[in-house]
């Protein structure tokens, strides 16, 4: 039975923009994060481009090198996060329609330009926006270590990125599976928020860390990979989601192996998710047209009834490890 079918089943269980009810608290018994509220640039919104009708320009070089960028992006406030690095401080940028939160690597780790890591949020962006935002806390250390620019994305409307960026009713009862981001107007967003960071840092021309958790993971292998997979080769942690291409096919010839360069896919969930199907459809799509695909199933768990976030950085360390 289809996701969809399931969804309609279960109250839109994926849909449901519930701010994450399913995943792990921290143990810790303070909120790890401070807001400065310092406005220090509010006045340096880049311009999305969310036409999706629009050829967007990657401009990414497949052969060895980096962006060459400099200039980063303004903050339009700052804030502090307790990590296993220490107390860091990120900054909140606006790009296009949509927010995102960043952390700059240690300095002077190595003499190299930087990665580039992405997180993409469940529905309801709780690990963005709660009072505990995970996905600073937990991803932050790592990066901050390993030469790695950090950005967790809150979604265009604010509660889901597999849902059209107009619909922004965030409701327990979750959204109607006919708002589905079918033309991809969230994947040219992602696009964008690429290319500004890539102008604005450094980066490496290698595989992008991506990070996904539910809905967001959804984004990522049905809408972002098919059209924009081949100019952007990623490293995907995908927690607790991953669906097909929703259109039905990639739009660019994944079977070339020069096209895939070094696209990798890391899939954790667990054995009872009522994704489990789409999850395992994915996997086997994916494989077939040559990608590495890995699976890590956590026996007895139920959707994202497990260290979802964490399992985005492990992913990240394993994946790079020299």
């Amino acid at each position: 039975m289809s996701r969809f079918v399931l969804a309609a089943v279960l109250a839109l269980g994926l849909s449901a923009c519930s701010d994450d009810p399913d995943e792990v608290t921290p143990d810790s018994g303070t909120n790890p994060t401070t807001d400065a509220g310092t406005n220090t640039d509010a006045g340096t919104d880049v311009d999305a481009g969310t036409d999706a009708g629009t050829d967007v320009d990657a401009g990414t070089d497949a052969g060895p090198g980096s962006s060459g960028g400099s200039g980063k992006l303004g903050c339009s406030r700052t804030g502090t996060v307790n990590t296993d690095a220490g107390t860091l401080t990120y900054c909140v940028a606006q790009v296009g329609a949509t927010e995102v939160k960043y952390i700059e690597p240690k300095q002077g780790i190595v003499p190299e330009p930087m990665r580039l890591a992405i997180y993409l949020h469940g529905d309801g962006a709780a690990v963005y926006t709660g009072n505990n935002p995970r996905s600073l806390f937990t991803h932050g250390g790592w990066t901050y270590g390993h030469n790695t620019l950090y950005v967790t994305a809150l979604a265009p409307n604010k509660c889901a990125w597999w849902v059209k960026p107009e619909y922004t009713t965030c409701s327990p009862d979750g959204a109607p599976l006919s708002e589905r981001d079918l033309e991809g107007k969230n994947a040219a967003e992602l696009v964008s928020l690429i290319e500004a960071l890539r102008k604005g840092w450094d980066i490496q021309d290698g595989p992008i860390l991506f990070g996904g958790s539910s809905g967001g993971s959804i984004q990522l292998t049905s809408s972002f990979l098919p059209r924009y997979g081949d100019r952007y080769p990623g490293i995907y942690a995908l927690s607790c989601g991953g669906e097909k291409p929703w259109s039905g096919q990639m739009d660019w010839d994944a079977t070339n192996a020069a096209l895939r360069g070094g696209t990798k896919f890391y899939f954790t969930y667990g054995d009872q998710d009522y994704l489990l199907q789409d999850i395992q459809a994915a996997e086997e799509y994916l494989g077939g047209l040559g990608f590495p695909v890995n699976d890590k199933v956590i026996p007895g768990a139920t959707h994202c009834q497990f260290d979802q976030v964490g399992r985005v950085s492990e992913v990240w360390n394993e994946a790079t490890a020299q």
